[in-house]
């Protein structure tokens, strides 16, 4: 699956109420990521907003919803199915690059969607999206729906200023939701 940008879906607005709203939570954590040879230098700020046990954080899943729903509407509906999986939001800056990496355990059920919050993020300030062998720049108001199996990360970010950006798991398809409905109900693990 190549990259699909889907531009123009939400207001600005929607983007400065999200990003205020996050920045100004107490919950941000350092687990990310999670690879065990990651040391602190390798981590980075990372908000969850919902994970398979619910809700972390009631005003912003709220809000993510209602986005992942703007972004549903206007892509094609038949991209991915808009059930959270995971959210968050992240902060990366110029002080810290990215790895390439892979979400192993999300191939086939999955696919990830990330978009920039700052809405006046400009292309010259870097931190665009690699997937895959490809840059990509996703402009603010404009999110990226990917392959989380194949090799991506934040592109180097060239300013001081902080880059906040939200990623959700969801999955790809009707039959990858009722598999792990049904694992969640026989007490399975959900991912």
């Amino acid at each position: 699956m190549a990259v699909k940008i889907i531009d123009n879906c939400c207001s600005p607005a929607y983007l400065d109420c999200l990003k205020f709203i996050a920045s100004n939570s107490d919950n941000w954590n350092l687990k990310y990521p999670q690879a065990e040879e990651a040391s602190i230098e390798d981590k980075f700020l990372k908000l969850d907003i919902i994970d398979h046990n619910g809700m972390k954080h009631p005003l912003l899943a709220g809000l993510a919803l209602g986005l992942l729903l703007q972004i549903h509407e206007v892509g094609d509906r038949g991209l991915f199915i808009p059930e959270i999986s995971f959210c968050g939001i992240s902060i990366k800056d110029k002080h810290r690059l990215d790895h390439i990496h892979t979400d192993e355990e999300k191939k086939n059920n999955f696919v990830k969607i990330l978009g920039i919050i700052n809405s006046d993020w400009k292309e010259e300030w870097g931190g665009g999206f690699f997937h895959n062998g490809t840059s990509n720049y996703v402009k603010p108001t404009s999110f990226c729906i990917f392959d989380p199996s194949e090799d991506h990360a934040a592109e180097e970010i060239l300013t001081d200023k902080k880059r906040f950006a939200i990623d959700f798991t969801v999955f790809r398809d009707q039959q990858s939701l009722d598999y792990h409905m049904n694992r969640k109900q026989r007490g399975e693990n959900w991912e």
